[in-house]
């Protein structure tokens, strides 16, 4: 993987590799240490988990954002709009319904036994269209919300880009980003399940970064600790508000809307001041040949798969644990299932991209050269 400018339309970068291998880590640090909710009584490895999960927590802005980014690298001005959706479906939808239908049969394979395969064809449906086959599939109802809206976001961001006011308009989704969240805490906004709205600055954020990107990467490395440490600090403060939500008597899903409500005002300066700390350290690695360089590089390649399949082994490694009694409640629990779904999920993701078609399964494949077209959540 070469180190490459912006400048060619099929041009890889490196960096955006290395994004999506910090991303796919973070992802499994949520789904690890979000047990943190099953802790009881509340004490230090709670605190912990919290606050790791909080951190962690820009791996799917840092995804959409990568989105935003390749896809108006690829798609800017004058391009076909069926194409452009065919590729699109094409690089998600055959991945998102197999999997929702093999999350489905995972999760009720019980119920699904004793009913008729109408029945069961009935629940397979429904588990697509509400994206709820698995906790983890939320993700393709925002993507796809936000391919739709794509060619219409570009021209908006476009227009004000011609009278050097692109900040302007992302300013404006961050406000709305940022009202949109806040309502999602009342009665009033809860119920409207346009996702995306939620990642729209993110999104934006993206297509400015590629305009900027002769600006990124002249980013000095010497701000790498000052973007840490101010991530952290960032963390500490919005995961405040949880903190005192447990240590006043509440459960985590008892913890009153108002107590997020602040947080939601930190996040976006915390993703963005994570964003570039991350960023720093993609950089860094495009410089270096060394093992940890080559595994995030491979670790990025199979991002996409990874996310789609990793839940299968975390849920049986936790089934796995319980078994032995070793649960949220323990600190083992939190290193076994973190480092037993990555090297699993990594396995897996390697042995079907070797299969036939394994490029609808997972969307790479080993087994012939498949032309990437564009991005989905964590491919170029």
């Amino acid at each position: 993987m070469r180190n490459q400018r912006v400048g060619s339309k099929s041009g890889k970068i490196a960096e955006i590799n290395y994004l999506r291998g910090f991303s796919i880590l973070a992802v499994l640090a949520i789904h690890t240490t979000g047990y943190f909710t099953k802790i009881t009584p509340y004490r230090t490895l709670a605190l912990l988990a919290i606050w790791t999960d909080v951190f962690s927590q820009f791996a799917v802005p840092l995804f959409i954002a990568i989105s935003g980014f390749v896809l108006a690298k690829n798609y800017r001005q004058g391009f076909s709009l069926t194409q452009f959706y065919y590729k699109r479906a094409r690089s998600i939808l055959p991945q998102y319904m197999i999997f929702s239908a093999l999350y489905t049969a995972f999760n009720y394979w019980g119920d699904m036994r004793s009913s008729s395969f109408s029945a069961n064809l009935k629940r397979i449906a429904l588990s697509v269209w509400h994206s709820d086959a698995s906790y983890h599939l939320w993700f393709f109802a925002v993507i796809i919300q936000l391919y739709l809206a794509y060619p219409l976001i570009i021209k908006g961001y476009d227009f004000f880009k011609a009278r050097n006011k692109s900040e302007y308009f992302l300013a404006g989704m961050l406000i709305i980003q940022v009202l949109w969240m806040v309502g999602t805490h009342t009665s009033y906004a809860n119920v409207i399940k346009v996702n995306a709205i939620a990642y729209l600055f993110y999104f934006c954020l993206g297509i400015y970064a590629l305009d900027k990107f002769e600006t990124l990467k002249d980013l000095s490395q010497r701000l790498t600790p000052l973007w840490g440490t101010m991530s952290l600090l960032l963390t500490f403060g919005a995961s405040f508000f949880i903190v005192i939500g447990l240590t006043t008597g509440h459960t985590y899903d008892e913890i009153p809307p108002y107590f997020t409500t602040g947080a939601e005002l930190v996040y976006p300066v915390l993703r963005l001041v994570t964003f570039l700390f991350i960023w720093n350290l993609a950089a860094g690695l495009t410089i270096k040949r060394n093992v940890l360089a080559k595994f995030m590089a491979r670790l990025g390649d199979y991002s996409f798969g990874i996310y789609l399949i990793h839940l299968f082994f975390n849920q049986v490694t936790i089934r796995i644990l319980s078994n032995h009694q070793i649960g949220p409640s323990q600190w083992l629990f939190y290193p076994i299932v973190f480092t037993a779904t990555l090297i699993l999920s990594y396995a897996g993701v390697r042995l079907i991209s070797f299969l036939p078609f394994s490029y609808y399964l997972i969307g790479f494949g080993h087994s012939k050269i498949i032309k990437r077209e564009g991005t989905n959540n964590v491919k170029e």
